[in-house]
């Protein structure tokens, strides 16, 4: 079993990935299409992606638990990838006719038919992906190099074949084929490792699983990806592309926290699975390294964002520069307004991927996405009308809010973690200078970019120093020594 330092470093390069190809693409895509073409592009990829939901249902999360159990086992392997994969299969159809049906049938959709036709495509060979069949097996060098690849041959594809505003469907075929080469090269190289047969005989608790984390995460996506579908229903392209601009930046920071989520994931269902007091406290031990770790970077990360939206939106999909990149100041406040989710989004997927889903609480997870759902539906008919795609940032801050409230009662009550009160005080105060220095930086230096890259850099060596003599945080001493 590879280390979880070396899953992190693997993982940590895929990270690195999913912040250098975004910003070598978005910022060259996002001025040559415009922000009604991004919007347009957007609004779709936001319907395929409710679709995606519905095919995959839990499986990207049920998937990595219950492969993480069969390791060391060859025909467990084999029997739980067969009935995971057929079930996949069944639910993809239905996903894969179902927006056929309304893709042909719903009159909104008959203007975006052609990206459509690419998105069902998208979301056929993203169910054969199986990222959750290598994750299980925690087998992250071979998902960094494979992606990283495939990227590298996305760049360049952009940058040739997109470049004017008519080639909007290029751009989203192009998108489309990322996911089927992985998708490839993954199913050849599991032949490898696993022997799959079609099978009716699904074990009832997987069935359970599913559907159950499948509503979870459609749940989830009513606060979410149907944001998106909702504000390009009732608004325009333009505020689709201000919200989903705004979105797309706070995603790719949040790739961070997927990192440490993703590999932590497989080993605490691995360690739960023993069903001890010392599988309980090495449990407890990875997760509260988690949130030390989500706490020391979170603050500065706000910081950045709120004082410099302007130079972050301009640096990414342009403002004010002529052409076709013109346009996207609406996405600023919207990008201001979402960066506590920095923190909420990050410490719900610690309480909620990291600690109750390993510990098989799937009824509870559903009850609390049920209850954001609600929150959701319910603020996004209130406030996306009048506020548009500033309404739509609201919702989802709301919306996480219910969720870490009531996934954290959850968790104190069934693992004894408390809300780390303590350390998020602490944190903020010694962290707290860092917006002095920013104002200072800001108000002193005439070019916002450079003032931008300036605090990037203090804020940076700030948190190191702070970290590692302050916070005392031993896993980031040991990894600074390493490096110096």
């Amino acid at each position: 079993m590879p280390s979880l330092k070396q899953n992190f470093i693997y993982n940590a390069i895929l990270t690195m990935s999913g912040y250098i190809f975004p910003l070598m693409v978005y910022p060259y895509v996002s001025r040559i299409l415009g922000v009604s073409n991004i919007g347009a592009c957007n609004f779709v990829d936001s319907i395929v992606e409710y679709f995606t939901i519905i095919s995959m249902m839990g499986m990207n999360t049920i998937g990595i638990r219950e492969i993480a159990k069969c390791k060391g086992d060859r025909k467990k392997l084999d029997r739980t990838f067969s009935q995971l994969f057929s079930l996949n299969t069944i639910s993809t159809l239905i996903a894969v006719v179902s927006l056929i049906l309304a893709t042909l049938i719903i009159s909104k959709f008959s203007d975006y038919k052609e990206l459509l036709y690419i998105g069902i495509g998208k979301l056929f060979f993203n169910y054969l992906l199986i990222n959750w069949f290598f994750q299980g097996l925690e087998n992250f060098k071979y998902i960094a190099i494979r992606t990283i690849l495939i990227k590298v041959l996305f760049v360049v594809s952009v940058f040739i074949f997109v470049g004017t505003q008519d080639d909007t469907k290029i751009y989203y075929f192009l998108i489309f084929l990322t996911f089927a080469g992985n998708a490839l090269v993954n199913l050849w190289y599991a032949k490898k490792i696993v022997t799959f047969r079609f099978t009716f005989h699904i074990s009832k608790s997987i069935i359970l699983s599913f559907i159950m984390l499948g509503v979870y995460w459609l749940m989830n996506s009513m606060y979410s990806t149907l944001n998106v579908a909702y504000l390009g229903f009732i608004a325009n392209n333009t505020e689709v592309g201000y919200y989903t601009t705004a979105n797309k930046l706070l995603l790719v920071i949040m790739t961070f926290f997927t990192t440490v989520t993703s590999v932590l994931v497989p080993r605490i269902s691995n360690v739960l699975s023993s069903n001890t007091k010392k599988g309980m406290m090495q449990a407890k031990e990875l997760i509260n390294k988690a949130i030390n770790a989500l706490l020391l970077f979170v603050i500065p990360l706000i910081i950045l964002v709120v004082y410099f939206s302007k130079s972050i939106i301009s640096i990414m999909a342009g403002e004010g520069c002529g052409g076709a990149g013109t346009g996207y100041e609406g996405a600023i406040l919207p990008l201001q307004i979402m960066a506590p989710l920095f923190f909420l989004i990050g410490y719900d997927q610690i309480i909620v991927l990291q600690t109750l889903l390993p510990l098989n609480k799937d009824k509870i997870i559903l009850r609390n996405s049920s209850l954001a759902a609600a929150v959701g539906i319910t603020t996004n008919i209130l406030l996306v009308p009048k506020f548009g795609s500033i309404g739509s940032a609201m919702v989802l801050i709301l919306a996480e809010m219910v969720v870490l409230t009531t996934s954290q009662y959850s968790v104190k009550k069934y693992l004894g973690l408390s809300f780390p009160y303590v350390n998020l005080v602490k944190n903020a105060i010694i962290m707290s200078p860092l917006s002095l220095i920013c104002y200072g930086i800001k108000s002193i230096i005439y070019s916002e970019i450079f003032a931008f890259a300036l605090c990037c850099i203090l804020c940076i060596a700030y948190v190191l120093i702070a970290g590692v003599y302050i916070l005392k945080n031993k896993d980031l001493a040991s990894t600074v020594s390493k490096i110096f």
